[in-house]
């Protein structure tokens, strides 16, 4: 049979939730903490210009990095975002700094973006920009202090911001530390925020990357509380001219189990469901939630199950034996090595936010279905 195209429907609303990486809910939850501790930071308190945000695959630190713009974009601040992918130095050194210098430049007193960050309102002329007369090629110490020194004379500063950072990056990373850490030292408007994953960021404070990052507020985010995505689904519903009945909303609060992608995702196919209907009901939610499953184990799990080791791997495939909360003891045995030794895994996975502690001796995965993609076919390919 051939393919034919289905044309547009006009009258269908397209759904308020976000399930894709690196974009921002209709409705942000779980964060108000964290967000008022970095707008105390740019109102000039000590703590908080400098963060380091871990949390595991999915549960929103990209969406905390866009907050945090928001509410630099709040104080008339600029923001610069950068994906701590090799080659991030140069991108800042020769193109995003550069660009930045340029754009303030040329600002009078209306609001321009442009991709990578967003230039607030600045008033006044400004004449600073980079020196192409310079016969040494500035390096990104100079790029930064010369966009710095600018903001400064105009009132505001600058956030920085580095996305999914890995501890393969290190040089760079240093390099960037050692950028910042310097122009903090010399009171500078600036602020800088990393997140990555829990293993990569401790690695890197630990391994002594910079002593500026052993100093930065640490962020761990975690699952939101039932109250919080209940508002995550019901809100963006709610405001797009749909409703989700009581019995509906509270079973896919249960099947999320609170965890934010999955959240999205329920909401996402549970709007799918529903098409014309103007409310969502538990049978759409349960259809949302078998849609739900293999999406979660393309872009959550089997993520997570590439970046283990064989031996964590392992230690996690012995736990899904159990349906309930398993034995650390058990899972040694199933293991063939001592408590001590298993231990060991146990602790890296923590630490990574795929299982938690269940009790005395107990532990549990903390992605939901996460048992269920271990006993599959997907898992052992």
């Amino acid at each position: 049979m051939t393919v034919t195209i289905p044309p547009p429907n006009p009258r269908r609303h397209p759904s308020p939730f976000s399930p894709s990486f690196g974009t921002t809910p209709a409705a942000v939850v779980g964060i108000q903490k964290e967000v008022n501790l970095f707008a105390r930071a740019l109102d000039g308190a000590v703590r908080g210009r400098a963060m380091l945000v871990t949390g595991p695959r999915g549960v929103g630190k990209t969406v905390l990095l866009n907050t945090f713009g928001e509410v630099a974009d709040s104080r008339q601040w600029v923001t610069v975002r950068e994906q701590a992918s090799p080659g991030v130095v140069q991108r800042l050194t020769e193109a995003r700094l550069p660009q930045l210098l340029e754009d303030l430049d040329a600002a009078q007193t209306s609001t321009s973006s442009t991709v990578g960050f967003t230039l607030p309102v600045i008033g006044g002329g400004l004449t600073a920009r980079a020196d192409s007369t310079n016969p040494l090629t500035p390096d990104l110490r100079h790029r930064l202090m010369q966009a710095l020194d600018i903001l400064s004379a105009h009132g505001t500063g600058l956030l920085l911001t580095l996305d999914e950072v890995h501890r393969t990056n290190v040089a760079e990373l240093r390099a960037i530390t050692d950028a910042v850490a310097h122009a903090v030292s010399q009171g500078a408007p600036l602020a800088f925020v990393a997140a990555g994953l829990p293993a990569t960021m401790n690695k890197l404070v630990n391994d002594d990357v910079s002593t500026f990052l052993r100093r930065a507020e640490r962020i761990a985010l975690k699952n939101f509380t039932a109250d919080d995505t209940a508002v995550a689904l019901r809100h963006p519903i709610e405001n797009a001219g749909k409703s989700i009945d009581a019995d509906a909303l509270e079973t896919a609060v249960e099947a999320s189990e609170n965890y934010p992608y999955l959240v999205q995702l329920i909401g996402d196919f549970a709007w799918e469901a529903a098409a014309e209907a103007p409310v969502i009901t538990a049978e759409h939610v349960a259809w949302a939630v078998e849609q739900a499953r293999p999406a979660l184990f393309r872009q959550i799990h089997e993520p997570t199950l590439a970046g283990l080791s064989d031996r964590d791997k392992d230690y996690i495939f012995a736990m899904s034996a159990d349906d309930e909360p398993s034995l650390t003891r058990e899972v040694a045995k199933r293991l063939g090595v001592s408590i001590q030794h298993a231990g060991v895994y146990r602790s890296r996975l923590i630490i990574d936010g795929v299982i938690m502690e269940s009790g005395r001796g107990k532990v549990e995965f903390a992605i939901p279905y996460l048992r269920d993609f271990l006993r599959s076919e997907s898992a052992r390919r």
